[in-house]
This record gives structure tokens, sequence and C-alpha cells, in this order.
């Protein structure tokens, strides 16, 4: 079988396939969504790890129980008889019988010149991934509407210095901002000029008629997307950002099942373990009982 994608979702599901023997294919573009965070957080046992340093052992682990870990993208797959044959780009095609698709999602950042350069460093999105490093610093939400309201009422147990830059208008109703004035969070809708830095750090939020807001980390908004193309040219259901699947995992696609974040969008790289996990046994056990059900049927 064939994993699309190989962050930790992939991994975690060709290595739970791997030790369930049977043979997988990991095909990874090898682009990581959080390559440029300083570190993963809320995994047990691995907290404060650099995100390359967890994919080098989850590579690992996944190898001694001979799973092919490929470089390259998926660029078509197809139905031939009982398989899929998958494509990969630069040559070369890789049959399988299961496809596991774990292409993640993609974020837009918010239109601000000086933020994308940031990204991943002073400027992050989670709450629960970064803002226990943000306690008692200079923070501000770049963004509007119910996504930012989310992270205010999440980064409000760890700064007393809370400020909302929605660079146009808050999105939000007369009983949130009203909420967001008695526990003294700031709502700024002033146009946002650009991001200031100094040698890679946050320094501030520079408005467009030149005041300097110093801030010490931002959390942006960000909107979420599929970060490929193959689930919706596969027939899946995309809804939003996510695959849509069953309890299991499986997208109704027949031989395609999905897991981590490019099904569920919002799990952090705990939950996307977790998922992966479960959606490997699923699977593993639906080819069992299709096995089984063959050798009685002879279908």
């Amino acid at each position: 079988m064939v994993v699309v994608g190989g962050g930790v979702a992939g991994l975690q599901a060709a290595l739970v396939l791997g030790r369930a023997r049977r043979s997988v294919t990991v095909v990874d573009g090898g682009e990581p969504r959080n390559a440029r965070a300083r570190a993963v957080h809320n995994l047990a046992g691995h907290e404060g790890i650099a995100p390359a340093d967890l994919l080098d052992r989850a590579r690992a682990d996944a190898r001694r129980y001979g799973v092919r870990i490929v470089t390259g993208t998926v660029t078509e797959a197809r139905r031939e008889g009982p398989d899929l044959v998958v494509a990969v780009g630069g040559g070369g095609t890789v049959r399988a019988g299961a496809l596991v698709l774990a292409t993640g999602v993609a974020e837009d950042l918010p239109q601000v010149e000086g933020l994308a350069e940031l990204w991943g460093g002073d400027v992050v999105s989670c709450p629960y991934c970064h803002g226990w490093e943000a306690q008692g610093l200079p923070v501000a939400v770049v963004g509007s509407g119910a996504r930012a309201w989310l992270q205010l009422l999440l980064l409000q147990r760890f700064t007393d210095d809370l400020v909302l830059l929605s660079d146009g208008p808050a999105e939000l109703d007369a009983a949130r901002l009203a909420h967001l004035r008695r526990t003294s969070v700031t709502v700024r809708e002033d146009p946002i000029a650009r991001v200031v830095a100094d040698r890679g750090r946050l320094t501030g939020v520079e408005f467009a008629d030149g005041e300097l807001l110093p801030r010490g980390v931002l959390f942006a908004s960000a909107t979420r997307r599929p970060a490929s193309a193959l689930p919706a040219a596969l027939g899946c259901d995309v809804v939003d950002a996510g695959v849509t699947t069953d309890a299991d995992g499986f997208t109704g696609v027949p031989g395609v099942w999905a897991v981590g974040s490019c099904a569920q969008p919002a799990l952090t790289v705990a939950g996307s373990v977790g998922h992966a996990t479960t959606t490997a046994i699923a699977l593993n056990t639906a080819l069992i009982t299709a096995s089984f059900t063959a050798s009685i049927t002879g279908v």
C-alpha cells in the first residue's frame, strides 16, 4: 500500500501497517507544515523536540519494519482492476491495494507585510501549541471573526497584555466586544502597515499612521485549506479543508483512507498520531476481513 505524505500522521500509519507485516511505501515531498516551528509540544515523551528530529526518529522507526520511504510528489492515482496505480513526479509508479492520504493542510496567513517571514518563530497560530511560551509577554492576535475570538479567549490564560489587531472591522458582535473591554483586551481596527523585526525576531507591529506597537509574539488567525489537490482528484469529498471520512478514516472511495489533519484539520501533532493509529488499524482489519470474505465467496 502507499501512504501519501511523510509527516507524523503518514509515518505513524506506515509504522502501524509495517508492524502488521504490510508492504508499505511512503511518498513524501519533504515540505512538512511545521518545518519552521522551533519545537513540538504536547507530545508525551517528545516534549520540546525539534520537528526535524521528530521526523528523523519516525522515519527510522518505520524503516525498522520494512517501510520504504520515497522522496517525491504523487501526481496522479488511478484504479486499474483491484489496485490503485500511483504516479510519482520524476518518473515511476507504485501499485497498491490501498492508498492512505496523509497530505495535511496548508495555512494562509493574513496579508500583512513581514508576517510570513516570522512564521513558526515569533508568529504562530495555535495557543495550545505555543501559548505556554508566550506567557507574560505582550501578545497580539492578528485577524478577525470567530477564529480570532477563540484565540483571544485561550490566550487570556497566558498573558495580561493582549491586543486584537484586526486590520479593519473586528467582525465581532457587541457582546463579544463588551467582554473584551471588561477583560482589558484592546481591540485595534487600525490599518496595519507591516510587522517589524530585528535580526529575525519580532519587534512589533507598525500601523499605517507610523505608530509602532511593541509585541513579543503574534498569533495569526490563519485560514486552512487542503495542502494537496489529490484527494479531490480521487473523488473524495472535501469540506472546507478536510477530507470527509467515516469514523474509521475511510473516505468512501474504494481503497482510499485519510489520516491526520488531512481528515481533521484542527488536529495537533499528538492528535494526528492517534488518528493515524486508529485509521491504520481499521484499514488493516478491513483488508483481513475482505481477504476472508473472498476466500469464502471466491470473489
